[in-house]
């Protein structure tokens, strides 16, 4: 480390969570030493130096040595971290982040200073957006050329889980298969089984609720039909933007291959559950609408964390797909692959 000036350095091993744990700390002589650890597992480690700002992360795996050079006065800026071959990987991942990092941040900063003029705003949040862009096809990249490799628990932190549950879902596997025992790797999984608790591939969790008619309706009913789930709330206004498209996809596909179920998940009160049957009124909705009041019999079996939440439950009872993209023009197209007479 130059510009060390007789600092002291400390190693920390990095938990998930917010949690630290102190291995060391180095008196180092010129600026050069090492640090001596028996490792029992793959772990992420930082290194940073006592008054100074930043650290430098890295991975080891048992038996490995990790050589780091950087600037005591810069410390994440300058890091380099070589000695291992997915540390080696590793590096230019996080040089690619670190200088879109800074590239985004300087446009941002001149972004406060053009904000009241929107010629000069918008060419800045382009520029923006396609800096994120390749940072984002540069780190999917990274993930799909070795899902099973440990660096990836770093590299998802700049991905959207929302977006890209299925890239959160491969790593899961692959990382359990490479690391079962791995106790990191173990509570990773078990928060994306969290998340995702809903997935494609699973069966979906049976409900029975009060329709318009307050007839009880179970999910269970339309075995044996495609059906599109469609969670929505009275408050959310592109919910209610998306009345017309469903009415489009129930009038053209609905009956024996195929139906809508709607549940409506809003508060338990006679004013919104009146609020529910207007908007259904007004527009003409022909397809089975179900309430759920607080959200008890769906909200955390189908870890519904915003609306309109959609997916698509197969004949047999199975979720196939769901995610943002069921929307609009394209869920109606993806219906009509399953069930339309083409």
């Amino acid at each position: 480390l130059e510009n060390l000036e007789g600092n002291k350095v400390v190693l920390e091993m990095l938990t998930p969570g917010s949690k630290r744990l102190q291995i060391d700390t180095l008196e180092v002589d010129q600026g050069k030493g090492s640090f001596h650890y028996t490792a029992n597992k793959t772990s992420f480690y930082s290194v940073y130096v006592i008054g100074k700002e930043g650290e430098i992360r890295f991975l080891a795996n048992p038996g490995e040595s990790v050589n780091i050079n950087a600037n005591a006065n810069s410390l994440f800026a300058s890091a380099r971290i070589g000695g291992t071959p997915e540390n080696d990987k590793m590096d230019s991942l996080i040089t690619f982040i670190k200088a879109t990092r800074y590239y985004t941040d300087s446009l941002n900063n001149e972004l406060k200073k053009v904000r009241f003029n929107s010629h000069l705003k918008d060419p800045f949040q382009e520029l923006y957006s396609v800096a994120k862009i390749k940072e984002e096809s540069f780190v999917l990249n990274y993930i799909h050329k070795n899902p099973g490799q440990y660096s990836n628990l770093m590299a998802l932190s700049s991905l959207d889980k929302k977006r890209h549950q299925k890239v959160f879902q491969l790593v899961d596997s692959a990382l359990i298969e490479s690391f079962p025992e791995n106790e990191d790797v173990i509570k990773y999984h078990n928060n994306i089984k969290k998340i995702y608790s809903t997935i494609e591939g699973k069966q979906a969790p049976n409900f029975t609720l009060l329709d318009l008619n307050e007839t009880n309706i179970s999910l269970s009913d339309f075995k044996g039909k495609y059906v599109l789930l469609d969670f929505w709330a009275t408050y959310c206004q592109p919910c209610i933007k998306e009345i017309p498209n469903l009415k489009r996809i129930q009038t053209e596909f609905g009956g024996d291959k195929f139906e809508i179920l709607s549940v409506c998940i809003d508060r338990n009160s006679a004013a919104t559950y009146q609020t529910w049957k207007l908007i259904n009124e007004k527009y003409g909705t022909d397809w089975t609408q179900v309430y759920d009041a607080e959200g008890k019999a769906t909200l955390k079996n189908y870890n519904i964390k915003h609306y309109p939440t959609m997916m698509i439950v197969d004949p047999n009872g199975k979720i196939i797909e769901t995610g943002d993209h069921i929307r609009g023009e394209n869920a109606y197209q993806i219906i009509k692959k399953l069930v339309g007479n083409e």
